[in-house]
C-alpha cells in the first residue's frame, strides 16, 4: 500500500513514521522550502508522550525539551487559583509531561523517517481519485498517484475545503501571541504558570535548561495585526502592570520574534473521509489551544490511522475504523476546550471575580478526574518504565 501524506507539520511527519513502524509505504509532501527554526513551545502531556515512546522518538523528545513538574493558574497580581503536581500525573498516567521548541520536535520527528520520505517545496493543489487510485496535483505541476491519500495540511486544509466546502472555521473571540526567549530568571523558568485576567492571559512554560515559551491571550476581534513594535507596545500595555516575571519577559522579547494568530476551531463534523483520501490533525480536527491538545491529539490520530490500516485489509474498512475511534475523542476535547476558554477570557469585572472563586473553590478530585480524562487516555496501552 503506498500513502500519501500532505503536509508536515507534527501530525503528518508522527502519521508517516507511524506507518513506516508498520511497514506501510508513505511520502510526505510539504510546502514549504525547507525545514525552519520556526514556531515556539509546545506541551506534550502524557497520552501524546506514550504513542512517541511507542514510535521509537519519545527518550529524544525528552531529552531535548523540558519534563515539566508542577504547574499553576494564578491571578494577575500572582494570587493563587489552583496548583497541579506534573509528577503525580505522570505518576498516573505511566509518561512525563514534556515542554519542547515546535521546531525541535519537527527534526526529531524528521530524522526518524527513512531518506527521501519527506519532501519539501510541494505545496499541494488538490486531489482527483477513482475507484483504484488517487492521485494529488502539486502547484509545480507534479502528480502522485497512490492508494491513499491523508490531508495532514493544517487548519486551512487544501484537502479539507476540496472534499467539504462548506466547512467554515470559528472565531474564538481572542487571538494569541507567543515568544521564545533564553533567559537566567528561576522565577521564568521555574514553574509552569497560566496568569488569568479579564479578557486576557499570560503562560510561561520553560522548554529547556536555559529556554521558556511564552504566550498571551486578548479578546478582540480578528485580523488586527500591527507592525512588531506596535504589537509589543500593545502586550506590554495589557500585560505590563502583571506579577512579575511577565513584564521582565515581554521586555526581553524582540519584537521581530513575536508570533501572532487569531484563535480558530472547527466544530466537530464528519465524516473526515472520501473513499481513498482522509483527514488527521487540525484538518481533522483542529482544537482551541486551551488543553493543551492540538498536536496531542493530532500524534493519537496518526497512531490510530496506522494501525487501523496495518490491521485492516481494506482501505475502507481501516480508515472507517479510524474515524469510529477517534471521533468521540476528538469532538469531546474540541468541545471541552471551547468551554475552558469562555471562561478563562471572561472579561466582565463582577464575572471574573466569580470566576475565579470557583476555581480556587473546585475540588482537587473534580480537576484531578479532568486532567486524568485528557491526558491520561492512551491509544497504545503501553507503561513507559525508566523512559522506554
Amino acid at each position: 500500500m503506498k500513502t500519501i501524506i500532505i503536509g508536515g507539520g507534527i501530525g503528518g511527519l508522527c502519521t508517516a513514521l507511524a506507518l513506516q513502524h508498520h511497514g506501510i509505504e508513505a511520502v510526505v509532501y510539504e510546502r514549504t522550502a525547507a525545514p525552519a527554526d520556526v514556531g515556539a513551545g509546545i506541551t506534550l502531556w502524557p497520552n501524546a508522550m506514550k504513542v512517541l515512546y511507542a514510535l521509537g522518538v519519545g527518550a529524544s523528545v525528552t531529552a531535548a525539551g523540558a519534563r515539566l513538574t508542577r504547574s499553576r493558574i494564578c491571578t494577575a497580581s500572582g494570587a493563587p487559583l489552583y496548583e497541579t503536581n506534573l509528577n503525580e500525573l505522570e505518576e498516573r498516567c505511566g509518561a512525563p509531561v514534556v515542554a519542547i521548541h515546535r521546531a525541535a520536535l519537527h527534526g526529531i520527528l524528521a530524522n526518524a523517517l527513512e531518506p527521501g520520505v519527506l519532501r519539501f517545496a510541494m505545496p499541494c493543489e488538490g486531489f482527483t481519485q477513482d475507484a483504484h487510485t488517487v492521485m494529488a496535483r502539486f502547484k509545480n505541476g507534479a502528480t502522485v498517484a497512490a492508494d491513499l491519500l491523508i490531508g495532514a495540511d493544517g487548519i486551512s486544509s487544501v484537502i479539507r475545503r476540496q472534499m467539504f466546502p462548506a466547512i467554515q472555521l470559528r472565531y474564538s473571540g481572542y487571538t494569541a501571541w507567543r515568544g521564545v526567549i533564553e533567559t537566567a530568571d528561576e522565577s521564568a523558568l521555574g514553574l509552569t504558570s497560566e496568569t488569568w485576567g479579564r479578557g486576557a492571559r499570560f503562560g510561561i512554560v520553560r522548554i529547556g535548561q536555559k529556554r521558556i515559551y511564552w504566550f498571551a491571550t486578548h479578546n478582540q476581534a480578528p485580523g488586527d495585526t500591527p507592525a512588531p513594535e506596535a504589537q509589543k507596545a500593545q502586550l506590554l500595555d495589557i500585560f505590563g502592570t502583571w506579577h512579575d516575571p511577565i513584564r521582565q519577559v515581554l521586555e526581553a522579547t524582540p519584537a521581530t520574534a513575536i508570533l501572532h494568530n487569531d484563535v480558530y476551531d472547527i466544530p466537530p463534523f464528519t465524516p473526515w473521509t472520501q473513499d481513498r483520501v482522509t483527514l488527521l490533525g487540525d484538518a481533522a480536527h483542529p482544537t482551541t489551544p486551551n488543553l493543551g491538545q492540538g498536536a496531542c491529539m493530532a500524534i493519537e490520530s496518526a497512531f490510530v490511522l496506522a494501525r487501523s490500516l496495518k490491521t485492516e485489509g481494506d482501505h475502507r474498512h481501516a480508515l472507517h475504523r479510524y474515524e469510529t475511534e477517534r471521533q468521540p475523542r476528538t469532538a469531546w476535547v474540541t468541545h471541552t476546550s471551547w468551554r475552558i476558554g469562555a471562561v478563562a477570557q471572561v472579561a466582565h469585572p463582577a464575572a471574573s471575580k466569580l470566576r475565579n472563586m470557583l476555581v480556587r473553590a473546585l475540588p482537587q478530585g473534580v480537576m484531578r478526574s479532568q486532567m486524568d480524562r485528557v491526558a491520561g487516555f492512551d491509544v497504545t496501552n503501553r507503561k513507559i518504565v525508566d523512559g522506554q
